[in-house]
């Protein structure tokens, strides 16, 4: 059985050449995945911390001696990029999650009359609504609390059994199948949380409708669009907990997915 390396040998160029490729793929997940990207923190401090999982990860890597090394400068370019866009894509496939999630808060926000209050989100660098604001604070925070991250680790650690270093990931029937699967996800997480306070806002439409009929002499607007925010605002606190349990189960399902995806 291979050996881990002893510190003799610790800072020779094969290891050094190891150490980067297994740095370059976390790197890529972090700029990518749900938390580590959007997270307000230095540059430095993510590159540190990235160092630390490349760190712990290095000892058990070395050991399966199933990747590949570069012979030249160009060749170690190019599997830098290809061990980047491996990590990458495993953070991007992961952020769908939440991507789903500020879905159903620009459907809330165009149904509760907010939408024209995007503004740009430091975070993402894109526009959105307050209420697609909230809910990814709060799809993250139950990614957090409900230790999700450790399905994305596992799936970053068996990504170098199933995709060894040097090698570019070849998509197979199979794998295409699960990719598409895991994409619809998006859009399950994204109507499963907005439907409930869809469905009661599209109800009140319809009664301000025949109100409007009922009172021709009333400006429906003036009152439709204050009504609808409180009513909106009233059944997102009201069905809170419930999101809470909701988006628990879909995230820890949806990493088990994508840890599937390399086993």
């Amino acid at each position: 059985m291979t050996q881990a390396p002893n510190l003799l040998n610790l800072l020779s160029p094969y290891n050094i050449i190891i150490f980067m490729l297994v740095f370059t793929r976390i790197t890529g997940l972090f700029q990518s995945a749900p938390f580590f990207s959007t997270i307000q923190a230095p540059v430095m401090t993510k590159i540190w911390f990235a160092g630390i999982i490349a760190f712990i990860l290095y000892p058990i890597i070395y050991t399966q001696k199933s990747f590949i090394l570069p012979k030249d400068a160009a060749e170690f370019i190019i599997l830098i990029a290809i061990e980047f866009f491996v990590g990458y894509l495993i953070g991007f496939i992961a952020n769908l999650m939440l991507e789903g999630v500020r879905m159903s808060g620009s459907i809330l926000s165009i149904q509760m009359g907010l939408s024209m209050s995007e503004a740009l989100d430091p975070a993402t660098g894109v526009n959105a609504t307050e209420i697609s604001r909230l809910y990814v604070y709060l799809a993250t925070l139950i990614f957090l609390a409900t230790g999700a991250y450790q399905f994305l680790f596992a799936s970053l650690l068996n990504s170098f059994h199933a995709v060894p270093m040097g090698v570019f990931p070849l998509l197979n029937s199979n794998v295409v199948g699960s990719m598409l699967e895991i994409f619809s996800q998006c859009f399950k997480i994204a109507f499963g949380v907005a439907f409930p306070i869809f469905s009661v806002l599209l109800i009140s439409d319809v009664l301000l409708g025949m109100m409007s009929k009922m009172m021709p002499q009333m400006n429906i607007y003036m009152v439709a669009i204050p009504v609808k925010i409180y009513i909106g605002l009233f059944l997102m606190l009201a069905f809170l907990s419930a999101t809470n349990i909701y988006l628990q189960g879909v995230i820890q399902e949806y990493m088990r997915a994508i840890g599937a995806l390399f086993t």
